[in-house]
């Protein structure tokens, strides 16, 4: 058993080891993270993460992100990267000097598309770029957009997607309907010049039933070539639609296939120098051919078996019709009223 010395002795140390823990700091690690957009921030404050959006070829791009530090704990000094597709394409740094727990800046950057290939870029932005802050979370530090630098000539992109109008499956000899949308996103206007905008040629198994139609411009059916005339605006589209009829002497499984293609006038001097074909937007490929697969018929559900009904002839026929005359004579006959002389 302890003695009171040994007791006072061990509560001592329990006090002394207690005053230490009190007195010794809680340490936490920071965590910096890109809180979506909207997400309510300290002060009342709303995270913003965006872009000014698409640009024509040498515009310039704003880019705001928000940064968050989600942990009580304080970051020290860190750099905010930014580039395009890949580290290797830079677009600027920021240095922020420290950011307390539970705290957040709001920091705009701006791209310079000058030089910078037309197309579809990924931009990413990266917090603590350097590595210098010890963080609870080291995987929440990107925040990726992506921006379409447009070009500054008419640029096009086509789809194609077909409807059978009687709904699936589609059989010979059924009408599909075709859809096609001609978008140009390029930032100068497709001019309507020489040759065709738009051409599409039917494939032998199929045949144009005449039905054309144009959101703008000119559509029409040029023998087994479907072809349309006309001019698009920058960020402009047009809808072209037409008709076409399976043959009924087409063999179930048979795939067809085919694609249009847009033309136009990339240089300005007045002639087409330009392609672009159409694409099925209901596969993942890019500038795929528009495809569909005919059915075999649905046959009809045959009967398990058969019953044969007798047949009557013209002497049958007169036969039964004087046995139900007979046989409604006797029921009126039996329901009459009785008289006294019957009952006698």
């Amino acid at each position: 058993m302890f003695g009171v010395g040994s007791l006072l002795a061990l509560s001592v140390l329990l006090f002394a080891a207690g005053s230490a823990s009190a007195e010794e700091p809680c340490v936490k690690s920071p965590d910096l993270w890109f809180p979506a957009p909207g997400v309510v921030l300290s002060g009342g404050a709303t995270s913003v993460q965006e872009t000014s959006g698409d640009i024509c070829e040498g515009g310039k791009v704003t880019i705001t992100v928000t940064i968050d530090n989600l942990s009580c704990g304080d970051a020290g000094p860190f750099d905010v990267a930014v580039y395009w597709d890949d580290p290797s394409h830079p677009i600027a740094t920021r240095r922020v000097t420290g950011l307390p727990g539970c705290e957040f800046v709001k920091l705009t950057f701006t791209w310079d598309t000058d030089g910078v290939p037309p197309g579809s870029h990924h931009i990413i932005v990266q917090v603590d770029s350097g590595g210098t802050v010890t963080e609870l979370n080291e995987n929440n530090n990107l925040e990726e957009f992506e921006v379409l630098v447009r070009p500054n000539e008419p640029m096009v992109e086509v789809t194609k997607a077909f409807v059978d109008i009687d709904g699936p499956p589609v059989d010979p000899g059924d009408t599909v309907r075709y859809e096609i949308e001609i978008v140009n996103v390029g930032c100068a206007d497709l001019r309507n010049v020489a040759g065709h905008e738009y051409t599409d040629t039917l494939p032998t198994a199929v045949t144009a039933t005449g039905f054309v139609q144009a959101g703008s411009g000119s559509i029409a059916v040029n023998g087994n070539e479907i072809v349309w005339d006309g001019a698009i605006p920058a960020g402009g589209s047009v809808r072209l639609t037409y008709k076409a009829t399976i043959g009924a002497d087409v063999a179930p499984d048979t795939q067809i296939c085919n694609q249009g293609f847009a033309h136009w006038d990339a240089s300005g001097d007045g002639t087409p120098d330009a392609s672009e074909p159409s694409d099925d937007p209901s596969t993942p490929a890019d500038d795929d051919p528009t495809c569909f697969i005919v059915e075999k018929p649905a046959e009809p559900i045959p009967l398990t078996g058969t019953i044969d009904a007798p047949s009557l002839t013209e002497w049958g026929m007169i036969g039964l019709s004087v046995a139900l005359v007979l046989a409604f004579a006797w029921r009126l006959w039996t329901r009459r009223p009785r008289t006294v002389k019957d009952r006698a």
